[in-house]
């Protein structure tokens, strides 16, 4: 099997594509979709820069020769959501804490990574389809929902809490796709809007996805936990948990903070939260915050930007496509 690099590899890529490919240029006036076939496979890319932080790529390749491509990734790389919808990759990629040097990536599986300072190799075998669906995330991304970082997986919270000073290295198989997510990626794929329409479908159809992969990371994280059997005095502390969420909720304190306040400790707080409310704390917090946001915006005292701030969110798209996602409509059509 060849080796090539990945930098040798994108610049093959490029002169095919230059002399006999096909590009339709910002085709939505964010997007860009690229045909080309070389000597490796028959390729479709397409490429959407959404939100600031948030950049989509859907790859459809069908290989005819097997190939192998090494990358050596820097410290300033981007989280990555990954979905696969057919065909398979293996990885050869030693250095990353708990996870076996060599691995497979496959269709209906999901993966959530991060790897700086490492050196990669992927390996596709010929006569198959692979087609999947990534998601490039800047770590500041998170930052800007609104919400506490105490609220996501620990190996994701590790690494954001890290920044700069020691880049944390991570692969997070996530296991099959949800039937959520298998909608989610579909309505994506056959999105019937165009240009600023399209834009806005296509960015909460992405924050969907990721609010989805991070739910079923959060389970299966409570799920490599002892089980815990909650007294009646943690229930009461649990809802105590969230009244003061309610009180707080554009500033709500984090999960370490809030388990002191109501004496208990971090993890039996989350088991509550799900016991009880059917939800991550975060989700309740989230749900919550929009429910309020809908009341302000019902009694139309106040503009959406108003209702986003007045309830934490900084970035008002961010709170548009959460608000689509919670009740099915924009929220500017309830101040009309």
């Amino acid at each position: 099997m060849e080796i090539t690099t990945q930098d040798a590899y994108k610049q093959q890529w490029q002169n095919c594509l230059a002399t006999n490919g096909a590009v339709a240029h910002n085709t939505n006036g964010f997007d860009r979709i690229s045909y080309c076939r070389h000597q490796y496979s028959s390729d479709q890319l397409w490429e959407l820069q959404l939100q600031s932080g948030l950049h989509l790529e859907w790859i459809d390749d069908n290989y005819h020769r097997n190939l192998r491509v090494r990358t050596e990734h820097g410290a300033d790389i981007p989280l990555v959501a990954k979905f696969y919808l057919s065909g398979k990759q293996g990885v050869f990629c030693p250095g990353i804490p708990g996870v076996p040097t060599e691995y497979c990536e496959a269709a209906g599986q999901s993966y959530f990574f991060a790897l700086p300072n490492i050196e990669e190799e992927e390996i596709s075998l010929a006569n198959q389809r692979v087609q999947f669906l990534r998601i490039y995330i800047e770590p500041n991304f998170f930052q800007t929902l609104g919400f506490d970082l105490a609220s996501l997986p620990a190996l994701l919270r590790r690494t954001l809490e890290s920044g700069d000073r020691q880049p944390h290295r991570f692969h997070q198989a996530l296991g099959k796709m949800t039937p959520a997510m298998q909608v989610a990626l579909q309505q994506i794929l056959q999105c019937p809007y165009r240009h600023t329409t399209k834009r806005l479908f296509l960015e909460s159809k992405a924050l969907e996805l990721l609010a989805l992969q991070l739910e079923q990371w959060l389970v299966l994280e409570q799920g490599e936990q002892p089980s815990v059997n909650l007294k009646a005095t943690d229930i009461e502390h649990v809802h105590e948990a969230a009244d003061i969420l309610l009180k707080e909720l554009s500033h709500p304190p984090s999960i370490i903070a809030l388990a002191h306040r109501v004496a208990l400790n971090e993890h039996k707080l989350k088991i509550g939260f799900r016991q009880v409310f059917k939800t991550t704390v975060f989700g309740y917090v989230r749900a919550q915050r929009l429910e309020r946001a809908r009341q302000l915006l019902l009694a139309g005292d106040v503009t959406v930007t108003q209702a986003a701030l007045a309830v934490g969110y900084i970035s008002q798209g961010h709170f548009a496509a959460a608000f689509r996602k919670q009740f099915g409509v924009n929220p500017r059509s309830l101040r009309q």
